[in-house]
């Protein structure tokens, strides 16, 4: 298995793996799933990411696993009940499977909006690509051995860029576009 604890180059097969998951996640969920979104660092072109695949999907209901958990369970992901942020369900790989997040959001709360748009905007704004591809650098280079302080440490940069977003979105009457799959 490759090692994910780094930042990669920008790959276009990154879309691909995104596409495999993501159809199967669509065959399984079907209309339970509002959408299905590669959301994350990968799913931007030319961003230098760690190689792992970020799946948004939305649902009706958050609270309602049972519309939704048992069919991301069978097509090959587990539950991570430890996840704190109450704002989304958190899935991951079974273990020995290619690294992947599958965050399931409630269709139209801040956090799936807030996620959409600040992929929107990365994928509008290469200056500001750019700047979050240096800082990733620079925090994986101070916190290569200590996943939490590198996650933490976004923190800053993720909130100027929204910001950014922010305006953009009412410059451009930003709405999210289609579904992905």
């Amino acid at each position: 298995m490759e090692d994910q604890w780094r930042i990669a180059p920008f790959d276009a097969g990154w879309h691909n793996l995104f596409l495999e998951a993501g159809l199967k996640l669509r065959h399984a969920l079907g209309e339970r799933a509002i959408r299905i979104d590669h959301v994350g660092s990968t799913s931007i072109v030319g961003m230098e990411a760690k190689p792992i695949i970020d799946i948004q999907i939305s649902v009706e209901s958050l609270e309602d696993e049972s519309s939704y958990a048992l069919w991301i369970e069978q097509s090959g992901f587990e539950l991570r009940p430890e996840n704190p942020d109450k704002t989304k369900k958190y899935f991951r790989e079974i273990p020995g499977n290619r690294r992947t997040h599958i965050h399931v959001r409630q269709a139209g709360s801040y956090s799936e909006q807030l996620t959409l748009l600040f992929r929107d905007y990365l994928r509008y704004s290469s200056e500001d690509c750019e700047r979050y591809i240096e800082e990733k650098h620079r925090l994986m280079n101070l916190y290569k051995h200590d996943r939490p302080k590198y996650v933490e440490g976004k923190g800053p940069i993720v909130w100027d860029i929204l910001q950014k977003a922010h305006i953009w979105s009412q410059e451009a009457g930003w709405k999210p576009g289609k579904t992905d799959v």
